[in-house]
């Protein structure tokens, strides 16, 4: 965040950019003077930007070894952990439509065989916010990882319930960011619907919401259009496979899809759920990351005294990261896909800065 005060824009665009072009300039003397970011070296991402009604893509080719490749908004990417606020999503329309409630009890999903007497008190809602108590991973998940570069391949959704029926929590109740809690809310929802994840994402989230180009789990025709991802070494790395853990990090999306999905969370887009998903940005609790970051469900909050929150998430698997932050009340977004595992998070955060001509103030 002090990478923010470092620097101040004479350029800022007023009203709108002129073109993509101008943009991709103002972008180049953000990587230039703010980051630490080389473009020779760091292997291509495209940057989707919603001004309001205006939406900007520019891309950063592909620069592996040596060989200039462009990007389109139609290559899909793997998101990681953005995953959790599609997943968010979705429960958030569950629950409207009555099917589960927030407060339902996570072992009220399961036969009793399976139920674990010691998270008796534990919600659908402690899940989402990470106050469940789980770990950031099962206990001894390492011992089904046969493959580093593909950590979920191997761990079951039966490994995931021979561990909770033995797991003793600890911190009930306080915030411990954990991927454990959206693997084992797949489970649940699959327990409370009877349907696959990935049907159920398909048939609530990425059909009405018109994300014609999301998927979770990979189909046969779809195994070969991910974009190619690459390591920190600079080498290729595949696609994720799921054994469980499709609601935190299964996601395969592109930049069209994500920028749509966040205008409906600003209400740039109506849709009989955007209010429904407008609710999910709203700052329910604390975490324990610093004393200016709160939790939604799903999205994370970035509090500030004299501006406005942002709303972000960000995400990366072996081979890709994604990043999302948007101001609600501006109406101003960046999306950014990455064919690296190598964060562009503090680039995200100082293109919405720009957009924001140095942050619009609260009147």
């Amino acid at each position: 965040m002090k990478n923010f005060l470092a620097f101040i824009f004479t350029l800022l665009l007023c009203s709108s950019y002129a073109q993509s072009g101008d943009v991709k300039t103002e972008i180049k003397r953000i990587i230039l003077h703010d980051t630490e970011l080389s473009l020779s070296d760091t292997p291509g991402f495209i940057i989707g930007i919603i001004d309001q009604d205006s939406t900007y893509i520019v891309d950063f080719g592909s620069s592996i070894k040596g060989e200039e490749v462009s990007i389109q908004p139609e290559d899909i990417y793997e998101v990681g952990s953005i995953t959790k606020v599609f997943t968010t999503a979705l429960v958030s329309i569950l629950v409207e439509e009555g099917i589960i409630n927030y407060d339902d009890k996570i072992n009220s999903f399961l036969p009793i065989e399976l139920q674990n007497p010691r998270m008796d008190e534990v919600t659908i809602l402690n899940l989402i916010h990470h106050t469940s108590g789980f770990p950031v991973r099962p206990y001894f998940f390492g011992r089904k990882e046969s493959d580093p570069q593909n950590p979920y391949a191997y761990y079951s959704k039966e490994d995931f319930l021979a561990f909770y029926t033995q797991f003793i929590p600890e911190n009930i109740g306080e915030f411990n960011y954990s991927h454990t809690n959206y693997g084992f809310l797949e489970i649940l929802l699959e327990q409370a619907t009877k349907k696959p994840f990935d049907r159920l994402m398909q048939e609530y989230i990425f059909d009405p919401l018109g994300l014609d180009d999301s998927f979770v789990f990979f189909k046969e025709t779809k195994n070969e259009i991910v974009s190619p991802g690459y390591d920190r070494a600079g080498r290729s790395a595949d696609p994720w496979t799921f054994a469980s853990f499709g609601a935190s990090e299964g996601v395969r999306t592109n930049l069209n899809n994500l920028l749509r999905f966040v205008k409906m969370h600003m209400g740039l887009i109506e849709h009989p759920y955007a209010d429904i998903l407008k609710q999910n940005t709203n700052a329910d609790i604390q975490t324990n990351f610093n004393d200016f970051i709160y939790s939604g469900k799903g999205w994370q909050i970035i509090k500030q005294k004299k501006n406005y929150d942002i709303i972000t998430h960000n995400g990366k698997t072996s081979g890709h990261h994604g990043f999302i932050a948007f101001v609600k009340e501006t109406k101003t977004g960046v999306v950014i896909l990455s064919n690296s595992s190598i964060g562009t998070m503090n680039l995200g955060y100082l293109i919405l800065r720009m957009i924001n001509f140095n942050w619009k103030r609260k009147s």
